[in-house]
Formats: C-alpha cells, sequence, structure tokens
C-alpha cells in the first residue's frame, strides 16, 4: 500500500500532535511505503502551507492508494484534494480539532469540509463520542489509540537531576505534573484542594508553561506551599526523561472544561514506558490511555477526598513495591502502546478500509445509502401525496442492499444488479441480472434507478425494461449525474468530462485513471430516453430546501439556497448538479 501523508502540525514545533504524528509516520515509513507533506513551522505557516498541501497532495495523491491527515484542521485539504481525486481520504481526530469554539472553524471545518472524509480514526473512545456528537455518522469512526516509544536521550542520575533543579536531597516521596499549564489540567485545582493536604514527606513538581502559570504561582505562595510545591517551568527532554525517571508517581488531575478536551492521556503513556505509574482523571481520553493496575489508576475528577486518598494509598503501595511496580507498567505500556503496534493497526485498518471502497463493478455506489433511501421515499411521498407503503417496489442498483432494505420494510421489494455486493440484506429479495430485467410486464407499482444509468451498457434498453415492468400509472424514481456540471463526482475531476464519450474514456485510460465506462446524461438526453410530458423534476426543491431531503448542508449556505424563487431553480434544471426526476408511466 502506498500512503500519503499529510500534517499541518509536525516538528520541530513542540506539541501532543506534532510528536504524534512524527512517530506515526516514521513508524509507518517502516512498515510501508508512506510519503508525507508536513508543515515543520507551525500554526505562523499555515496560510501557506495549506494552499501548498492541497495542489502538491493532489499531485502526490494520483501515486497513492490512500490519503492520511494528521488532525481534522487538516480537513480542508482532504476536501480540496477529494475534488480532484476518487482516492480515499482519512482523518485523524484528537478532540480539540473537533470542540474548538471558533464559529468559522464549526461552521466550515466540522459542518462542511468534515463530510468529504471517508474515514475517522479517533485516538480514544472519547473522542469518538465527540465526533459522533458533532454529527460524524458513527459508522465512519474507527478507534486507535496514540503510541508511545522509549526515549533516545538518556536520562540524568537522581543526583545529577536534583543538583540541575536546585531540590533538597531529602528522603521524599516525589509527584510529578508534566504538560501545558492550561485550565482542563487541573493543576491549579490540585494545588488548591489536594496538595495543601499532603504530608510533608511529599514533593509535587510542576513542568511545563502556559496560561495558568502565574495563577499556580500566586497560589503557591497563597497557600505557603513553596516547599511542598515546585513549579519548574518549561524542562527540556533529557530532564523530562529524568524526572520520568526518577519520580515516584505521576498526577493529571484534569477537570471538565466546556470545549476544552483531553483527546488522550499521551503523557501518562510517556511516563509509563519509563517505569512511572499514574493517578489521573476518569475523564475523556485520559480513560483510554489508563488500564486500572496495569499502569495506573483513575480517579473521579473534582474529588480531592478520593484522590488524596488514593494518592496515600499508592505512596505505601509504591514505597514497598517500586521495582517490580515500575517493570510491570513499563511492560503493560511497551505491549499494549509501542509505536510499531500502533502503526500496525493503522496498517490495517486502512487497508480493509481501501478493500471496502475499492471500486466495485456494480451499478450504484456503495456509501452513505440509508439517507438516500430516506430521500428517496421523501420524493415517492410527495409524489404520490400518501406515504409509500405495501407497494411493489424494483430497486435496480443494489449496490450494499441498504436502501433496498430500508424501503423494505414498509414495502415488497425486488432488487437487482449485476453483482452481488450486498452488506445488508433484510427485507427484500435479489436477484442478478443485467439490462434485461427477469420480471413480467406491469410487475411494479415503483421502479427505483439511482445513479444506475450512467453505469449501464444500453441505457435505451435499461429505460425500455424499466418502461415494461411498470404497471400502469407505476413511478419510476430517476437520478443520474448532469453531464454539464463542471465536476465529474465518479472519477472527481472537473471539465475532462466535456470531451465526447470515446476520447473521455481514452483520455482516462491514458492518465492511468480508468476504471469503468460511465456515459453520462444531459437534460436532452433524458428527455429523449423519457416523454417530457410525463415527467417531474425534484432537483430544483431539492436545492431550494436541501435539510427536507436529508442533504447535508452547512446552514450558511442553506439560507441562501432557501432565498432562490422555486421558477428559477426550475427554469435551470439543465444545469443541475444532479437530476432527479419521477416519471409516471401513462402507458399499459
Amino acid at each position: 500500500m502506498k500512503l500519503l501523508f499529510i500534517s499541518r502540525a509536525f516538528p520541530p514545533v513542540i506539541g501532543g500532535i506534532e510528536n504524534q504524528n512524527e512517530a506515526l509516520a516514521r513508524h509507518l515509513s517502516k512498515q510501508i511505503n508512506c510519503d508525507q507533506v508536513v508543515n515543520r513551522y507551525g500554526k505562523k505557516a499555515l496560510p501557506l502551507f495549506i494552499p501548498w498541501a492541497i495542489i502538491l497532495g493532489s499531485i502526490k495523491a494520483k501515486q497513492a492508494d490512500q490519503i492520511l491527515l494528521g488532525d481534522g484542521v487538516a480537513a480542508i485539504i482532504g476536501w480540496f484534494i477529494k475534488l480532484f481525486s476518487n482516492k480515499p481520504v482519512a482523518c485523524i481526530l484528537h478532540g480539540l480539532d473537533i470542540t474548538w469554539g471558533n464559529s468559522l472553524y464549526q461552521k466550515l471545518w466540522v459542518n462542511f469540509f468534515f463530510n468529504k472524509i471517508d474515514l475517522f480514526i479517533a485516538v480514544s473512545q472519547s473522542t469518538k463520542a465527540i465526533a459522533i456528537k458533532a454529527g460524524i455518522p458513527e459508522e465512519k469512526i474507527s478507534v486507535i489509540p496514540n503510541g508511545v516509544e522509549k526515549s533516545l536521550i538518556s536520562p540524568l542520575s537522581k543526583k545529577d537531576l536534583q543538583k540541575k533543579l536546585a531540590l533538597e536531597p531529602e528522603n521524599k516521596f516525589i509527584l510529578l505534573s508534566l504538560g501545558r499549564l492550561v485550565k482542563r489540567k487541573g493543576v491549579l485545582w490540585f494545588i488548591e484542594n489536594v496538595a495543601h493536604k499532603l504530608p510533608s514527606n511529599i514533593l509535587y513538581l510542576i513542568a511545563g508553561s502556559g496560561p495558568q502559570h502565574e495563577k499556580i504561582l500566586q497560589a503557591i505562595k497563597r497557600l505557603s506551599l513553596e516547599k511542598k510545591v515546585i513549579l519548574l517551568g518549561l524542562v527540556d527532554e533529557q530532564t523530562k526523561q529524568s524526572l520520568f525517571t526518577h519520580t515516584d508517581l505521576f498526577i493529571q488531575p484534569n477537570i471538565p472544561v466546556e470545549n476544552d478536551v483531553e483527546g488522550f492521556g499521551i503523557t501518562q503513556l510517556e511516563a509509563g514506558i519509563c517505569g512511572l505509574p499514574s493517578i489521573s482523571s476518569n475523564l475523556e481520553g485520559i480513560k483510554d490511555a489508563i488500564q486500572e493496575g496495569k499502569n495506573g489508576w483513575l480517579v473521579e475528577p473534582s474529588n480531592a477526598d478520593q484522590l488524596l486518598r488514593i494518592i496515600l494509598e499508592k505512596e505505601a503501595f509504591l514505597k514497598s513495591n517500586k521495582n517490580s511496580s515500575s517493570s510491570s507498567v513499563q511492560a503493560h505500556c511497551i505491549a499494549t502502546f509501542d509505536w510499531g503496534i500502533i502503526a500496525q493497526q493503522y496498517i490495517d485498518k486502512l487497508m480493509t478500509f481501501k478493500q471496502k471502497k475499492s471500486h466495485r463493478a456494480g451499478f450504484s455506489p456503495t456509501t452513505d445509502r440509508e439517507s438516500k433511501a430516506k430521500k428517496i421515499l421523501k420524493v415517492l411521498n410527495e409524489t404520490r401525496g400518501t406515504e409509500t407503503k405495501n407497494l411493489s417496489v424494483l430497486d435496480i442498483g443494489t449496490g450494499n442492499g441498504e436502501i433496498s432494505s430500508f424501503i423494505g420494510k414498509k414495502n415488497n421489494v425486488t432488487s437487482v444488479d449485476i453483482v452481488d455486493t450486498r452488506q445488508a440484506n433484510k427485507d427484500f429479495s435479489f436477484s442478478l441480472c443485467t439490462e434485461a430485467l427477469p420480471f413480467k410486464n406491469n410487475s411494479f407499482d415503483v421502479v427505483i434507478s439511482n445513479h444506475v444509468i450512467e453505469h449501464v451498457q444500453d441505457q435505451q434498453l435499461h429505460i425500455s425494461e424499466i418502461k415494461r415492468v411498470l404497471k400502469k400509472d407505476g413511478l419510476l424514481y430517476f437520478a443520474t449525474p448532469n453531464k454539464l456540471w463542471p465536476f465529474e463526482v465518479h472519477y472527481r475531476i472537473y471539465f475532462l468530462h466535456y470531451l465526447p464519450h470515446k476520447l473521455f474514456m481514452a483520455t482516462l485510460k491514458k492518465l492511468n485513471l480508468y476504471e469503468e465506462n460511465i456515459k453520462l446524461l444531459n437534460l436532452t438526453d433524458i428527455k429523449s430516453l423519457l416523454k417530457k410530458s410525463q415527467l417531474k423534476s425534484y432537483s430544483g426543491e431539492i436545492i431550494k430546501n436541501p435539510s427536507n431531503y436529508l442533504m447535508k448542508t452547512p446552514q450558511w449556505l442553506e439560507k441562501i439556497l432557501n432565498k432562490i424563487p422555486i421558477k428559477v431553480l426550475n427554469r435551470t434544471t439543465f444545469i443541475h448538479p444532479t437530476f432527479i426526476f419521477i416519471y409516471k408511466n401513462e402507458t399499459d
């Protein structure tokens, strides 16, 4: 498999996503062909990096089997790549890249750019839950945790560490918190609610910087904790590894903060691979990093009494079991979260996803079918003036079977395709056939040809057979992409399909893009196949009121569409991106 990995956050810039993206890319490259487009210059470079990544990524995507985005912010890059490529795009989600409260980000990224992503990989079950709450379909989300690896930098000796940090070489039991000093990390809360209750033999070290730095210093001074709580500030990698090696217990007392979630407990794993166990809040993505009793313990967030009790219990336990505990914590982290193992999980998921997403030889695509079934029923119900139920229905182009299965709950559905790629098979019968349908005349009340006709070899026969099996006054739901629309949805390219059909196919083959023969129709073509007087277009109504027909459209765009007069939309049917017609069979 050839993978294109795109990251907008990459070292040498320091950060959790930066470190995760770099380690993942490095370990993926050890196992597969993994090309990279990465931003090494931080947030300030994003205005230049994003357009550059869109251009370079679109070029490199031609040689890749799949694209993997390092976080949700990069979804804009994936969205543009999808305009020019039919390659699957997966995106890692960390948490804050879903919940960031910026209104523009929520409207464009979460509600628009995310819609184009084929697969999301959440770093924790908590992140998956947040993604579902944000409107991402659950079936598009998998969970793979972050990984960890032993640092190549050797730690200082305990004596040298004490000297570097100017610590008193007393026989102290040392607690450590390390990370960005923001409210959700709970460091200030811990100082104000727990630290002053700790016995004098316990020392609390805090490594890191951030917005709460001054408030933490003030709290230490206000509570006279200068000898029990020491704020170290930012530390280098060697000091970090030395702290993990020579302290006794890692503390991450996170508290809930709206729109600021902990996507995963990566620092607990970094501590754990050095043999340092953790006590952490049973909150958000932290829960996926801690296995009770294996590499740490979980406590309820904001429960000062419970946290104090657990610290004192584990102090007694670790004093008598430090070496064995350290070895088992380290072994658990390596066996469960080693980056080599995690990278293989990514490869396995992407390979499985690639197989599911690979081009099929049947009539119709197989994504998001249930929502399409609901849209079809909505159009049929409006046409008939009553609910579509207890009818004989023929669905041409079964695909994964979800449309047939959904409509079959209240109707007698028969479904046909040229190959069997069903994933759902309840509530309908299935037959294999080509354009010639194996049914008697006047057999069905409703026939559905949903994005099928552009795939068939003989379009005239396809329509003739539909008319033959439809009962008198029976209805055909007919949908197909418009050849005049600039973007061709099957090959995900612009304008090339304006070429004569044979030249279009030949050009695709020349560019090594060809997958199957696609023959697109314009409005004139459709009217020549189906009598104009018996056709009613619904595409204008759907464009004007997309949410009424279960179409996912940003609210700002829908407000604009709502204001377009329906007469204007109906008169411009010839340029609609997709044709949706109801045909009534008025002949026996």
